[in-house]
């Protein structure tokens, strides 16, 4: 996928600004937070090339230091972003979901990540129920709670 122009706004923007970053930014920051996740039989085609790529870190609250990353992204065939925390989702247990999120979640940083990514596609082939773990929604703190929902099935195309 070559750069792209036309994204849609980011979501949240308004309060929870989003900049863009360079590729160091990749090797030491970004949490497993989904705001732009992958739906049933969504095919994401990946940027080319560190030149390809638009690469942007958002606050995942208000006045808070974690930052989800979002990558620019073609969602079948229009520009669309994707969360690179979506791809190494784990469940409550910390088991990873599908064996493309823990081919993902097992590498070293989102920077090796993306490389591996360069020039591929994946496809959400369905979704499967597992245990996910409950956060306050203020302070992003972990509850002892947890409760059951559906997660994607990530595969290659």
């Amino acid at each position: 996928m070559k750069k792209q122009k036309n994204y849609p706004s980011i979501s949240g923007s308004a309060t929870r600004p989003a900049v863009a970053v360079n590729a160091e930014a990749l090797k030491t920051s970004g949490i497993p937070f989904a705001t732009y996740g992958i739906n049933v039989n969504d095919v994401i085609e990946f940027p080319d090339s560190w030149d390809d790529a638009d690469i942007f870190q958002q606050p995942v609250r208000v006045n808070s230091n974690a930052v989800q990353t979002l990558v620019g992204v073609m969602r079948n065939n229009h520009p669309s972003y994707i969360s690179l925390g979506t791809l190494r989702r784990q469940d409550a247990d910390r088991n990873y979901t599908c064996d493309f999120t823990k081919e993902l979640g097992e590498m070293d940083n989102d920077y090796v990540r993306m490389e591996h990514l360069f020039g591929k596609k994946i496809k959400c082939t369905g979704t499967k129920t597992v245990k996910l773990q409950d956060f306050d929604r203020l302070t992003g703190q972990r509850l002892e709670t947890t409760h059951e929902g559906p997660v994607p099935v990530i595969e290659y195309v």
